[in-house]
């Protein structure tokens, strides 16, 4: 009978990991397809819509590529010190870095047409400029 109760035992262990190295697995698993380091995963709401991540643009980076309607921020490291523009509001349309004392925000963009903006992010204390070209499609 004790060899029974182990034999049950070490089974009921084996189907809990392979279950859970299942659901691993399944997490872990691709779409077959390529991504770009910038873009972020969908991830589902309450609704069942998919929420899409913004296109983040990091120090050095000098071109990015956004698909109409996709949000684009650019990572700095003082929100407040850097000023931002674009050469084309109509395709994407810019908003400053801002502190609204509990939590900072990026400044960014929201692609709103294709085509292709130059933006530029001054820094107002030390005149560093930075400039990225964005090109937005459909």
């Amino acid at each position: 009978m004790r060899s029974t109760t182990r034999r049950a035992i070490a089974i009921a262990a084996a189907g809990l990991i392979a279950v859970a190295g299942a659901g691993v697995l399944s997490a872990c698993g691709s779409s077959g397809g390529g991504s770009e380091s910038s873009s972020a995963a969908p991830a589902p709401t309450d609704e069942g819509a998919q929420v899409i991540g913004p296109v983040i643009v990091e120090p050095g980076q000098t071109s990015a590529e956004v698909a109409v309607g996709r949000v684009v921020t650019f990572n700095v490291d003082d929100v407040m010190a850097w000023m931002i523009s674009s050469s084309d509001e109509a395709v994407l349309k810019v908003t400053a870095g801002k502190d609204d004392g509990s939590a900072q925000f990026l400044p960014g963009g929201e692609a709103l047409a294709p085509g292709t903006a130059e933006v530029t992010l001054t820094n107002m204390d030390t005149s560093e400029e930075w400039v990225v070209t964005v090109s937005v499609t459909q």
